[in-house]
């Protein structure tokens, strides 16, 4: 076996086949709590028992336990966590293990690389640029593949192993490196920045206005105390480095940003798939569920129709089952929940000096109900019930209590809405189409007859894969079936016969479902009870229950909700813990359950995949209660649908990092869950009221700041303003605010409010649907409290067309738009220009193949000789001082790329992202522009002198952008109107196939993919049916027309006009620095303009150090010459992994020298000879290659949902000047903080830890 030394790591090349003995004989610790104290710190915090007496270690923050290391100790103690985690059988350690090494990664080791290079004085990247003969590629190939495979295990040994050939790795680092390290760490902990606004409410106040406190900083750490307290315990009484090194000679080696980027994603990766195997495996192994992987034939059905159900269908009066189900409101979160086993003044000391402004908190809770299930409460509670891994780590403390509601729409001007359980299912045996399964969904408008077993395994083909996931989750198409149909497919009508007792096929199977005008985003888990529904009528239907009819006895309830976990996995639409609460009735509370033998856990978790249900009683919850809650509370649809996948991964990985402010909130969370249940007993609403603020405003804010926006607390602002004490509190539903929330008010007014809300979200709505992604409008909804859960009954329908059939649909409300002919002519749209490139498109001369640059082109990494390392060494006093004297005399301009529609962000939503308040710094939510508004102030005041700011717009962009800087900008602030539109075709199927297939992508999880490959299917088929290559017209006006490339974005300046303003206005202007909205981090830096001032070129792009989430374009040697190359544009997919330096866009412009390349100069620029400058343009962009790409549109339809549709559309991009011969062009290498451009939300919590965000604060000036 060949094994590779890295930081003391011993690996192999193929971990995953060695077995447990030979990872033992590398010397991978035992499990064994009894032999806790003679591993090293990190392990010791993941091994250390959970009681009194080990509690302050089990709990050490990571961050904490971190900074007490010198570099040595922690790249050695690296090692050890990740030999024992390949060994270890413990869930929980295992995963702890893998987000460890994970955030040491991706959050400390790059810091601490950082502090030595600058300790050292010298620049890692010039020596490696000298060292490129060593190696051909800056992250490992092979352990790339290994990653985008799934292959996590053999991923990390390749690249392990590569760190030691790296040249960009550190390999003479010696303990003494660290310095005083330990004594002032501030240097190499991770900059944290808090992203959460300023506002809170307190609903005692007499006063009508929203309380603002200060912003302060992160909370004071901790990191000397642990330190102090823990460095002894982690060396064991001798040098940590010694005890190590005794077992293994290792050269310590310290990784590359690239490398430990690399690691980072595969660890966490590999944490998250280690998670899902293990709730798969429940789900299997659940009593009742095994069959039906068993199932080899159709002959292994075991299911049989019910025969009421056969004699309805020969009936002349035929009844139907109609099941009839409620959804789930969540009361409390218990993704936030915690230990409370922390010594009283412990707690008390954290709270008083971290989170003062959270009430104080207590210990002695006088209540028989918690009194009842303290027993079962008092150890370690925990955050995220959606999230099963941390029910299944410590059920003890995984708590939530929710309510099942019957909803109404409530129709404004009416008082005749009726709330009735919004979900129902049908199902029925017919003759009309014997021998298949046909699925029908009123609300999504869709139907199909199936045919054969394969199609209802193709979730992703239509709307109905809910459906079809209840089908096989129920048994009725056993999931077994599915492997069958890969050799030969069987028809339905054969399984169907074998589900009739003794009786030839005669009929056919209709299931109908329905839910009533519940929008998409209400966080009522309306798809995990949808899917609950349909399994509970299709075990009816199979007589997998007692009765027929009427409610469900507690274990076949269960058997639901497991098998609708099974559904959501099988389905992709993902559910949480709790979110089957519908099934049952009324109000309840959700708690884990420690696992015992024969339950498919045991022995792998501590706890059971599913909790168990708690119905509280009268004493415990009185009716006067419930009937309080519906007087008070006011539940609504605030017209955002987002994605929360993201934050449920998050919170999983907080939850096991116990970064120190995290887990204190949570604590405070675990108490407001307990006093909710005291303020439930006393039925005091208005306590339940400050209980759930609180838990929002604190507890939630402080572990997700994400959970908030702008549009929800303006919304609360505005309710607050206008009903002063009578405004209650606020209750956040589900992982997100902006779909289902819920504000509580004094039972006098709540008819009132309710009418007002609904017109306060329509206002809000108005004023920022340019720049938040609504998916409808918001509504209000009446509800009642379902006391009986999921029922069902025999149904008579006299008239099937009414309740069995798809209705008309009826769009999502859009506003109104012009139409897209209208759209078209104002903004000039070149016809004959877009046949051109249809024709082209359709006769192959472009496409996405045809991207690529030339097969035999030569790429290569630039030498040292190609860039320019920004920092002291190249930053002289002379270049600094050029820098200055330029900003001094008012030479330099700012050019802001905002044409864009934020796909990326937003998924295809559409909107303006520049203006989108994507986070909150200096205490207030901000968008993209104030972050550059005050980064341009702070200069200006800096220099002396206001630098001119220039946004350009598109189409879409230009009116929002205008209105706000108007509104806004300080200073000389221009907005360059674009006048180049494309409209978007519809792809050809040969680049959906290139798409899909020839490019490299992640490959998902097993089921995930599977649902992905049927989704890419239904999308070809969707290209083929719409016609190929013809405009794209099937939706809004507005998510029809695309910009065409930021290219034209400085041609533009020229066109319209605002070039000459400004030189009009400032004739001194010389330079321009152009960079994209998204990249926050870019200034108006004296010293690389000093620089560039020196290099005497016409352009200097800025680049970034590549990590591995920059794979693609970047800069190259391309035929011996440097320049950037856009990822579509490589030739090969490996090309992508040899560039040093990614592509910021972040340019520096010589505006004479970009004038002269065109033919122009300034007096034509100042007289606007508008036929000279539009032809110089139009045949300087001959020399630029045009991009086929392909990019998401959602089409927004029904009560907020939605389809993707993958569009085509056309660009020429900025970075390709750098190929023009003739233009001399400079690289700048810059700080990732910098350059790092932020795609998409999911950055932003990694930014808000790595220091990104505390350094664009520092370059702001909010005053």
């Amino acid at each position: 076996m060949i094994t590779m030394t890295y930081h003391g790591h011993s690996t192999s090349q193929a971990p995953s086949m060695q077995s447990r003995s030979t990872i033992e004989a590398m010397g991978a610790p035992p499990p064994s709590d009894d032999s806790v104290s003679c591993h090293p710190l990190l392990l010791q915090i993941i091994l250390s028992p959970k009681d009194d007496d080990h509690f302050s270690l089990h709990h050490l923050p990571l961050t904490a336990a971190v900074a007490s290391l010198s570099t040595p100790e922690l790249l050695l103690q690296l090692q050890a966590l990740d030999r024992y985690r390949r060994s270890c059988d413990n869930l929980y350690a295992r995963v702890r293990c893998l987000l460890f090494l994970y955030a040491v990664h991706r959050f400390h080791l790059p810091e601490r690389r950082r502090a030595l290079l600058k300790r050292r004085q010298m620049n890692v990247q010039t020596r490696s640029l000298c060292e490129k003969e060593r190696q051909s590629e800056i992250i490992c190939p092979k352990g790339y593949a290994a990653l985008l495979d799934r292959r996590f295990e053999e991923a990390i040994d390749h690249f392990l192993a590569y760190v030691a050939v790296d040249p960009d790795s550190i390999c003479d680092f010696y303990e003494n490196d660290d310095g005083d390290l330990l004594e002032s760490p501030d240097d190499v902990i991770p900059k944290r920045t808090k992203l959460v606004s300023d506002l809170t409410f307190d609903p005692t106040r007499k006063s009508a206005t929203v309380k603002l406190r200060a912003n302060g900083a992160a909370s004071p750490s901790l990191t000397k105390e642990y330190s102090s307290r823990y460095s002894s315990l982690s060396l064991n009484q001798e040098p940590i480095v010694q005890k190590l090194q005794s077992k293994q000679d290792s050269t310590l080696i310290l990784p590359s940003e690239a490398a430990s980027s690399s690691l980072a994603t595969t660890y966490r990766s590999l944490a998250f798939q280690t998670l899902a195997d293990q709730v798969k495996s429940s789900v299997k192994n659940h009593p009742g569920n095994e069959w039906m992987f068993g199932v080899q034939n159709v002959n292994g059905q075991i299911l049989r129709f019910h025969e009421e159900l056969v004699d309805q269908c020969r009936s002349d009066q035929p009844r139907v089952l109609l099941e009839r189900t409620p959804v789930r409101m969540d009361l409390s979160h218990s993704w936030l929940v915690l230990a409370s086993i922390f010594p009283s003044c412990r707690v008390v000391f954290l709270y008083q000096n971290h989170l003062n402004s959270y009430t104080s908190l207590s210990f002695s809770i006088a209540s028989s109900i918690i009194t009842r299930y303290q027993k079962q409460h008092t150890t370690n509670r925990i955050s995220w019930s959606d999230i099963f891994f941390l029910g299944m780590d410590f059920p003890e403390g995984a708590r939530v209590i929710n309510c099942s509601v019957n909803l109404a729409v409530k129709t404004k001007g009416s008082d005749t809405s009726r709330p009735i359980p919004p979900i129902e299912c049908r199902l029925f045996l017919s003759t009309t189409h014997p021998g298949t399964i046909k699925l029908t969904s009123i609300d999504l408008h869709s139907s199909v007859i199936l045919t054969h077993v394969s199609q209802v395994f193709k979730y992703a083909a239509d709307y109905l894969g809910l459906l079809k996931a209840g089908l096989v989750a129920s048994g009725i198409v056993p999931l077994g079936l599915e492997k069958c149909c890969e050799v030969e497919d069987i028809p339905i009508k054969e399984l169907l016969a074998e589900m009739f007792q003794g009786e030839e096929c005669q009929y056919g199977l209709e299931l109908v479902t329905n839910v009533h005008n519940i929008p998409k985003g209400s966080r009522l888990a309306v798809s995990t009870n949808l899917l609950g529904s349909i399994i509970a009528v299709c075990m009816r239907a199979t007589k997998q229950t007692v009765s027929l009819t009427g409610s469900l006895l507690e274990e076949e309830r269960r058997l639901v909700a497991a098998r609708a976990i099974l559904g959501e996995w099988l389905g992709g639409s993902g559910g949480g813990w709790q979110d089957s609460g519908g099934v049952w009735p009324g109000l309840k509370l959700i708690h884990g359950v420690k696992s015992k033998l024969g339950d498919p856990e045991y022995g792998i978790s501590r706890g059971r995949l599913l909790p168990d249900h708690h119905l509280l009683n009268e004493v415990e919850a009185p009716p006067s209660l419930l009937h309080a809650l519906e007087k008070s509370l006011v539940l609504l649809h605030g017209g955002m649908a987002q994605n929360v996948g993201p934050i449920l991964e998050m919170v999983t990985e907080k939850y096991l990092l116990r970064e120190e402010e995290e887990w204190c909130a949570r604590h405070r969370a675990m108490e407001i869950l307990d006093e909710l249940l005291v303020a439930f007993r006393n039925c005091d609403v208005k306590k339940i009221a400050k209980l759930v603020t609180e838990n929002f405003f604190g507890p939630i804010r402080t572990v997700v700041p994400w959970a908030t926006n702008s549009y929800t607390e303006t919304l609360i602002e505005k309710v607050q303003a206008r009903f002063g004490d009578g405004f209650w509190g606020f209750w956040m539903l589900g992982g997100m605010s902006g779909g289902g929330m819920g504000f509580i008010f004094d039972p006098d007014i709540k008819d009132k409010a309710s009418s007002v809300l609904g017109d306060i979200m329509i206002e809000t709505k108005r004023q920022m649907e340019s720049y938040i992604p609504f998916a409808m409008d918001p509504v209000v909804f009446d509800y009642t409290v379902n006391d009986v859960g999921t029922v069902a009954e025999l149904y008579r329908c006299d008239n099937q067309n009414d309740s069995t059939k798809p209705s008309t649909q009826s769009p999502t409300s859009e506003g109104k738009h012009p139409s897209l002919s209208d759209l078209l002519r104002d903004q000039g749209f070149d016809i004959e220009l877009q046949e051109e490139i249809r024709s082209d498109l359709r006769k192959g001369i472009i496409g996405l193949a045809n991207n690529r640059l030339p097969p035999d082109s030569d790429i290569s990494d630039v030498t040292v000789d190609d860039v320019v390392i920004v920092d002291e060494n190249s930053i002289s006093q002379d270049i600094r001082s050029r820098g200055l004297e330029a900003l001094t005399s008012g030479t330099v301009g700012i050019v802001t790329l905002a044409a864009g529609v934020g796909s990326r962000w937003t998924q295809g939503a559409g909107v303006v992202k520049a203006l989108h308040p994507y986070c909150s710094i200096g205490g207030k939510h901000r968008n993209f522009i104030d972050f550059h508004l005050a980064k341009n102030h702070k200069v200006s005041r800096d220099v002396g002198m206001s630098i001119p700011h220039v946004f350009t717009t598109s189409w879409m962009t230009h009116e929002p952008i205008n209105d706000y800087v108007r509104k806004n900008g300080v200073g000389p602030v221009y907005v360059s109107k674009g006048s180049s539109i494309g409209l978007r075709i519809i792809p050809m199927v040969r680049d959906l196939r290139f798409f899909f297939e020839e490019q490299k992508q992640q490959k998902l999880d097993e089921q995930e993919q599977k649902v992905q490959d049927s989704l890419h299917a239904a999308l070809i088929d969707w290209a083929e049916s719409n016609g190929e290559g013809s405009d794209y017209t099937l939706n809004v006006p507005k998510q029809c027309l695309c910009p065409v490339g930021h290219w034209y974005e400085v041609p533009n300046l020229f066109l319209n006009g605002t070039l000459a303003r400004m030189l009009r206005e400032r004739p001194q202007l010389k330079i321009l620095m152009l960079h994209n909205i998204d990249t926050v981090g870019a200034t108006v830096d004296p010293n690389i303009l000093g620089l560039f001032l020196s290099s005497g070129s016409t352009l200097a792009y800025e680049v970034v150090p590549r990590c591995i989430e920059d794979i693609g374009g970047g800069l190259y040697r391309v035929n011996g010459k440097p320049r950037l190359v856009e990822g579509l544009a490589l030739p090969r997919e490996e090309d992508g992994l040899k560039s040093s330096y990614y592509n910021s866009l972040t340019t520096w412009i010589d505006i004479d020298g970009l004038l002269t390349q065109f033919g122009l100069d300034r007096s034509d620029i100042l007289e606007g000879s508008e036929k000279k400058i539009r032809d110089a343009v139009h045949q300087f962009s001959r020399q630029l290659p045009t991009y086929v790409t392909i990019k998401d549109v959602k089409k927004r339809w029904g009560n907020g949902q939605e389809d993707v549709h993958p569009v085509a559309q056309f660009e020429k991009l900025w970075g390709d000047m750098s190929s023009i011969n003739g233009i001399k062009c400079s690289y700048f290498v810059v700080s990732r903080c910098r350059g790092q451009q932020l795609k998409d939300p999911a950055q932003l919590d990694g930014w808000s830890r790595d220091g990104g965000a505390q350094y664009l604060a520092s370059i702001c000036d909010w005053t």
